[in-house]
């Protein structure tokens, strides 16, 4: 959680900003001492007690809002204090809310991509050569295995099954009609559409088994399948260079053809918002349990060294503000 240069993670940086609110305070209380003491409380001696009143409260005021954020003030389990050690798991589970709205739409993620042409730079990577290019079979062997072995294909088959059950609703028609153009001539038209009912009505079934079951049996093909593909590209030199050379002339393919490129563009764009909306939820899952996973004064710890600073701002800015009031307010009282 910590910046490597940041200066809001930088303790003695912190210490500073609490010192200086802090020494403004006690100079606010140490004016209003001595003016109680040396002065009454007429002409200009009034304006500057009241200001220093004024500014003391002010400061008290937000040294308790900061300082009840982190931790109870002085030690005291006041009500409504430690709010971050305290509430460190609805805050976590509130943050994964805000990230999965505002930042995984799948419409906004959608436009996102669209806006950036993806084709034709994915045709540059593809075809470039050297560093710069695709890497080796056996790397993209070892990067299809890693991702297998840690589910990480798993929101892409959802999207997969999700699509085709989609194509089989939009074209029922359409594959109805082909299946029977290819049907023996000597069947009933009405037997032919029976049967390719009770075929896709079958099919959707083992599409809505699979989206249902993590486990179903063709999930567990696929995964093996694809393992055993990313096996063969890291001991296969043949498949390998094989994989390398179809990938590099699709990538001139997509810098060459606009068609394709429009073609590529809208297929990316579709398989993003799918994939985000199957990842809206686990996002929010990760974060949640990921904060649930810190001990809570270390994360109180962290997030006041990342914001503590700006916070002491306030102390600093509600000690000024409340001795501008409180010259405001004197001034007012002695007009009436």
């Amino acid at each position: 959680m910590d910046a490597p240069n940041g200066r809001l993670s930088d303790p003695a940086s912190l210490r500073r900003a609490k010192r200086r609110a802090t020494g403004l305070l006690l100079a606010a209380a140490a004016l209003f001492v001595v003016m109680q003491l040396l002065t009454d409380d007429d002409g200009w001696a009034g304006y500057v007690e009241a200001a220093a009143e004024a500014a003391m409260i002010g400061g008290l005021a937000d040294w308790f809002a900061v300082t009840a954020l982190f931790k109870h003030p002085l030690g005291i389990p006041i009500p409504h204090t430690a709010i971050i050690p305290r509430r460190k798991d609805a805050i976590g589970a509130s943050l994964g809310e805000f990230v999965q709205d505002n930042f995984f739409d799948p419409e906004d993620l959608a436009h996102w991509v669209a806006d950036r042409a993806p084709a034709e730079a994915l045709g540059r990577w593809l075809a470039a050569e050297g560093d710069a290019g695709l890497v080796s079979g056996p790397a993209l062997g070892r990067l299809l295995e890693s991702m297998v072995d840690g589910g990480h294909h798993r929101s892409m088959v959802d999207a997969a099954v999700e699509r085709a059950d989609r194509f089989l609703v939009d074209n029922y028609e359409v594959l109805r009609d082909r299946i029977a153009e290819e049907a023996p001539v000597y069947t009933p038209k009405v037997l032919d559409h029976h049967i390719f009912t009770r075929l896709h009505r079958g099919v959707r079934g083992v599409l809505a088994d699979m989206a249902d079951d993590p486990n179903h049996e063709l999930r567990l093909r696929i995964d093996a399948g694809l393992r055993s593909y990313a096996q063969r590209l890291q001991t296969s030199q043949r498949l390998a260079t094989r994989v390398e050379a179809v990938l590099a002339r699709a990538g001139e393919s997509l810098q060459s053809d606009s068609t394709l490129q429009s073609r590529v563009d809208g297929w990316l764009v579709s398989a993003v918002g799918l994939l985000a909306r199957h990842a809206q939820a686990e996002v929010a899952n990760v974060i949640g349990s990921t904060v649930a996973r810190w001990d809570a004064d270390d994360t109180s710890d962290r997030i006041e060294r990342r914001v503590g600073r700006d916070l002491q701002f306030i102390r600093i800015n509600g000690t000024l503000i409340g001795a501008l009031a409180g010259l405001a307010i004197h001034g007012v009282g002695q007009l009436l």
